[in-house]
């Protein structure tokens, strides 16, 4: 019995330690930094692999069944479906190279999120995998933070929302809007974590020091798409709190209708005095409108797109079509996937929320609505929507399959999570 309990707790910590390994690779992109000298198509293949294989092994010892089926596996199924249709089924042949380069990035992604997920749910490791993210994403947030602490003195908070007067600073990411949504995702995982009882490090003065430079960090990089999002995210899930609480029903919906007016104010004038479609213009999001959808209208591909290639391709109009950057996930779908793509989109966001809405614990279902509604909003700004590329949907696409897979609907397996994950944090 002491050697089966050896063996299961060894393999969930070279399941953690694999998984810190591949965020410090992904963050070997995403910053400056090379934290893993490694090629990262070889880390992610090895990383998969070895995640499967702890997988196959703990069903295999409990003589279970494999692939049992829940509404995680039918989203993981469009995803994967997805990729295959329209990178390897329609191609467009003046696209072939960027299409096949874009199959390979999202096809790792896939199983680098699937592998993960698998063991995550058979090992009952979900606060140790957000743990790891956590001790992760706080290594690299000081280590930036120290290395790049004069960027601090342009931080100016008063015009993070104005395009002219803003100072933005990197910190030594490759972007500033990398910097904000990393950030934003350290937040997440840090509320998460909170509410599942789990707190890092068990000193609540550094977990706080952390918190305070990531915030400074995210100001720094006055990523208004990343702080307006956190912003519906404290909306939405404030929203949802109302709707549960026993306050009295005359004070409820005068706060509702407060949240309501907050937000009209926020997207009809903004928060300096510019109004919506001035933000627009000003952060290159109209050519969407002038450029980029009359050419996909214009080419006789409006049901299968134009062909998967990467934002930047685009961008740079290295394709035989005028559309500049899509900076938007909605758009991109629709120019590079045509409406036969917008299809899949539309049915996993739909499979998302049913799926979010199924979880049987209130305090973490407010959160993951509250969670994917800013993912979806986000998304209007950046090709970021069930896409590979970016960090923070290592960190997303887990928790939302996760909590798909039902780990969060039987109380007494709910527990079982969170008390394994406590015992390996303190072992």
């Amino acid at each position: 019995m002491k050697k089966l309990l050896y063996t299961r707790i060894t393999e969930k910590t070279i399941a953690l330690f694999l998984f810190a390994f591949l965020l410090l690779s992904r963050a070997s992109i995403t910053t400056t930094v090379n934290f893993v000298p490694l090629n990262t198509t070889v880390v992610q293949v090895a990383y998969s692999g070895c995640m499967f294989m702890l997988y196959a092994f703990e069903k295999i010892k409990r003589n279970e069944k494999f692939g049992t089926f829940h509404i995680s596996t039918f989203l993981s199924i469009l995803l994967a479906v997805y990729i295959v249709i329209f990178g390897k089924v329609y191609i467009n042949p003046p696209l072939s190279q960027y299409t096949n380069g874009i199959f390979m990035r999202q096809t790792l992604f896939l199983l680098v999120v699937f592998s993960t997920v698998a063991v995550t749910c058979v090992y009952h490791l979900f606060d140790g995998v957000l743990l790891t993210a956590y001790y992760v994403f706080t290594f690299i947030i000081l280590f930036q933070f120290l290395t790049n602490i004069t960027d601090i003195a342009q931080l100016n908070v008063a015009t993070v929302f104005n395009d002219s007067e803003r100072a933005r600073v990197t910190y030594g990411f490759s972007h500033y809007n990398a910097l904000g949504a990393f950030c934003i995702c350290y937040l997440m995982i840090w509320i998460i974590l909170r509410k599942r009882g789990q707190m890092p490090f068990g000193n609540k003065w550094i977990n706080y020091l952390t918190l305070l430079v990531s915030v400074i960090m995210l100001f720094g990089s006055a990523s208004r798409n990343a702080i307006s999002g956190f912003i519906v995210f404290s909306l939405c899930y404030l929203f949802m709190v109302l709707r549960e609480s026993k306050i009295g029903q005359r004070v409820r919906f005068f706060v509702e209708c407060t949240i309501a007016i907050i937000v009209v104010l926020f997207f009809s004038y903004g928060l300096t005095g510019l109004s919506f479609s001035d933000l627009l213009n000003q952060s290159n999001r109209e050519t969407l409108l002038e450029v980029a959808l009359p050419t996909f209208l214009k080419s006789g591909r409006m049901v299968v797109g134009l062909g998967l290639a990467s934002n930047e391709i685009y961008g740079l109009n290295q394709t035989p079509y005028k559309t500049y950057w899509l900076d938007n996930s909605y758009i991109y779908v629709l120019i590079t996937s045509g409406y036969l793509g917008c299809v899949f989109y539309v049915i996993m966001t739909i499979v998302l929320f049913v799926g979010l809405n199924r979880v049987a614990n209130h305090a973490l279902r407010k959160i993951f609505l509250s969670l994917a509604i800013m993912y979806m909003y986000s998304a209007m700004f950046e090709t970021t929507l069930f896409w590979a590329g970016v960090m923070q949907n290592y960190i997303y696409m887990i928790i939302f399959l996760v909590a798909l897979s039902g780990c969060f609907n039987n109380p007494s397996s709910d527990n079982n999570i969170q008390n394994i994950s406590s015992n390996n944090v303190k072992k």
